[in-house]
């Protein structure tokens, strides 16, 4: 279970659709992003937290249809997993998130965070929208039994 996890940290073009589809998903046939996602990971407690960002335009169709994302409409996706130590599904119940985005110079604006439950899995996904070219910064807090966490990643928006 570690080696899947580790691979999952460590293949960041197919990262959205492992996050999603559970640690020992095979390996797709194509790419899932025409780019790789940006990936940051941190610790809250006794769990491993990762957040990863991309373009919504860089999504492959089969992950932008599974996230309700049209390609086409400019900004950035963020992904969130939390998973224990073997890579297995932490209760969201365990979990509080609040996410924050900004293109700089703007102030950061809170970003909604939406559950998705994949195989099991509970994954949180917002989209920021925002016009290419831009850096859209994401920052996410995650409180798990009163451990807490900051972690940062970024997306890269470049015009089509």
């Amino acid at each position: 279970m570690r080696t899947s996890f580790a691979r999952l940290l460590l293949l960041p073009s197919a990262l959205m659709l492992l996050a999603a589809c559970g640690r020992d998903a095979p390996a797709p046939a194509t790419p899932l992003a025409t780019a790789p996602a940006a990936a940051s990971v941190t610790t809250v407690g006794d769990a491993t937290l990762q957040v990863s960002a991309i373009a919504i335009a860089n999504l492959n169709d089969a992950v932008a249809t599974r996230y309700g994302l049209d390609r086409r409409h400019d900004g950035a996706l963020l992904l969130v997993t939390l998973r224990d130590a073997n890579g297995n599904a932490i209760p969201p119940g365990d979990l509080r998130l609040t996410a924050t985005a900004t293109v700089l110079p703007d102030p950061p604006k809170p970003l909604e965070l939406q559950p998705i439950v994949v195989e099991g899995m509970t994954d949180y996904i917002g989209v920021f929208p925002a016009r290419p070219p831009a850096s859209v910064q994401f920052r996410v807090t995650a409180v798990r039994n009163g451990a807490r966490a900051e972690i940062a990643t970024s997306a890269d928006l470049y015009p089509r």
